[in-house]
């Protein structure tokens, strides 16, 4: 449950994981690093590693978690702009598990009159614009040959169409708006001193893993702000061309305050009790 260290705001804005998850992790990394041990092993989805009944239930008290959260946060009385992290049990059409295929996140999200969903969405905040882009949580095409090993030549082609879809889509938005536009993303843009894994327990240790569209928007069209989540080892800011990239941090006291003045941004802070 998230401590709001912060008074007299009008919006609060959320990059996702409103769901913890830390064991979805925990099972992708298992099955990675038996990958990395023998090229020949076949890694089972996060849900079979568990067994479907453990994990079905592993997901209810997650979604319940992350409904309490949002339920907080949209008792503030303000606008709570948000988009889903890769944690927040969007529907996975792709698998095999229908229970996964359904999803949770409508539900978790719904009848919460101040939560705005942005994702995929161009909405009005006050003097600006707000794009959403969520649930990524890695390139969108794969980067490193380890990954291009790992995904077969049709799920491969798959990853090329869905990234020239989202390309496409954030185009249309961007182009569409007509206010400064402040883009909040899930993942951090790629290449970036805000996406680079740092996670001794990772078997990506070293590796950018932020987000190709992320990057690419901001370079094109140059938003005045990016906020990403996402990354847990990362908390503070970096500029790609005219734009601040904020990393807004991860855990129940990381805020950080964002305070403008007509189309431009005057103050920025960051707090973070307890850091690990």
């Amino acid at each position: 449950m998230p401590n709001i260290h912060f008074g007299d705001f009008d919006a609060i804005v959320l990059t996702g994981d409103f769901c913890e998850a830390d064991f979805l992790r925990a099972a992708q990394f298992k099955e990675i690093e038996k990958k990395r041990k023998n090229p020949a092993y076949k890694m089972k989805p996060w849900y079979r590693v568990f067994g479907r009944r453990k994990a079905r239930n592993l997901i209810e008290n997650s979604a319940k978690q992350g409904r309490k959260i949002l339920e907080f946060l949209d008792s503030q009385g303000v606008s709570v702009y948000v988009v889903p992290g890769n944690n927040d049990w969007a529907a996975e059409k792709s698998s095999d598990w229908e229970y996964e295929r359904q999803g949770r996140l409508k539900g978790i999200l719904s009848g919460l009159k101040n939560i705005k969903n942005t994702h995929n969405r161009l909405l009005e905040i006050g003097d600006f614009q707000i794009i959403g882009y969520g649930l990524t949580h890695s390139p969108e095409y794969p980067q490193y040959p380890q990954d291009l090993n790992i995904i077969g030549e049709k799920f491969l082609a798959k990853k090329k169409r869905d990234y020239t879809g989202w390309q496409k889509r954030m185009d249309y938005l961007f182009q569409k708006a007509s206010k400064p536009v402040i883009f909040l993303s899930h993942n951090a843009p790629f290449g970036t001193k805000i996406d680079k894994i740092l996670m001794r327990s990772s078997p990506r240790l070293g590796h950018h893993f932020g987000s190709l569209i992320v990057r690419e928007a901001i370079e094109k069209y140059q938003p005045l702000l990016s906020i990403s989540g996402h990354m847990h080892e990362h908390y503070g800011k970096v500029c790609l061309g005219d734009t601040l990239c904020i990393a807004a941090g991860f855990g129940a006291d990381s805020n950080t305050l964002i305070e403008t003045k007509g189309a431009g941004i005057i103050k920025l802070r960051f707090f973070r009790q307890n850091p690990k």
